[in-house]
Order: structure tokens, then C-alpha cells, then sequence
């Protein structure tokens, strides 16, 4: 009777040694390229979360904020991703967009950091402008990831028709639920 030992059971990379990991493998150490390329493969949502684009660009518009502010920044803005997700129905365009409001939202709050003035500091008008400008178009960014997460939402959602003690929900376009299919 022959006994086999079960596989040795790994536990889940630390935040620690993952963020050691990119460390060396920026340095140029292919050994922990590969230890890297294995965790990722594992646990996807860690590369999602540590070294995707979107946190690469929430880094980057974050690296001029104070510590305090920017970690503000950050909660502001996992907060909003959260109560947006919640709402949603889960889909990859929606995470898309979800990620896309939160970088958008991170982009206005720091624009408008950067307009606004401290007690006794002092710009020159052309300066003022500029600043002002770019709140605006940051401001615009967000609005407009916001509605296209709405024309998203509303287009994925279900419609319900209710026809005397009938109900039929019906997913898909209205032509479809008509009776009309696209292929005909």
C-alpha cells in the first residue's frame, strides 16, 4: 500500500514580500521576476491592485500631495469605488468605468488642491488662469466618466413590462422583447 503525502500547502504572498519582490525585480533580479510573474498568476487581484495601470496613474497624480493628503485621497476614493460597485451588476465594463470615475475623481480633487490658495500665498493672474483651467477640464473628466458609467448601467438593466396580471422581464433591446430580432 503506497501513501501519498499531500501537496505542500503554500500560504499567500505577504504585502511585504510582494512589494520587496517588485523591488528587486525593478533592480533587474530575474529570480524575482519569476517569483512575481507566479504570484500574480495565483492571486490576479493583487496585480490589479498593486501594479496596474490604474494604481500606476493614481500614484502618479498623487506624488506631488502631502502623505496625509494624498492617503485622504486614497480613502476618498476606495470609498466611492465601493458604494459605486455596490450599485452595479459586477460586469468588466462597469469595473472598467468604476476604476476610471476613481482616477478621474483623484485627478479633480488634486486639480482643485492645486487652485485653491493658502492664507498670504499669491499668484500671478496668467498663473490663477491656469490652474483654474485645469480644475475645469479635471471636473469635465469626471462628469463625463460618471455618465458614461450611467448610459452603461441603463443599458445593461433589465426592462420589466407589465401587461394586465402578466409580468415579463425581458433582457436585452427593446426590439428584441418586440419580437423583432436583430438577425431577420
Amino acid at each position: 500500500m503506497t501513501t501519498t503525502t499531500p501537496p505542500a500547502r503554500t500560504d499567500p504572498p505577504t504585502l511585504s514580500t510582494v512589494l520587496e519582490a517588485i523591488a528587486e525585480a525593478d533592480a533587474g533580479d530575474a529570480t524575482a521576476l519569476a517569483r512575481l510573474r507566479t504570484c500574480f498568476r495565483d492571486v490576479p487581484a493583487l496585480a490589479d491592485s498593486l501594479s496596474g495601470l490604474a494604481h500606476n496613474a493614481e500614484t502618479a497624480i498623487l506624488a506631488n500631495v502631502p502623505a496625509g493628503a494624498a492617503e485622504l485621497f486614497r480613502e476618498q476614493t476606495a470609498h466611492l469605488r465601493k458604494q459605486l460597485r455596490e450599485e452595479g451588476t459586477g460586469s468588466a465594463l462597469e469595473t472598467m468605468l468604476i476604476r476610471r470615475i476613481g482616477l478621474d475623481y483623484l485627478a479633480s480633487l488634486q486639480a482643485d488642491r492645486q487652485r485653491a490658495l493658502a492664507p498670504g500665498e499669491s499668484r500671478s493672474l496668467e498663473l490663477a488662469r491656469f490652474y483654474d483651467q485645469q480644475a475645469d477640464r479635471a471636473h469635465r473628466r469626471f462628469l463625463a466618466s460618471v455618465e458614461s458609467l450611467a448610459r452603461v448601467r441603463k443599458l445593461i438593466t433589465p426592462i420589466q413590462i407589465n401587461i394586465a396580471d402578466q409580468q415579463v422581464n425581458v433582457t436585452g433591446s427593446v426590439s428584441v422583447a418586440a419580437g423583432r430580432s436583430h438577425d431577420s
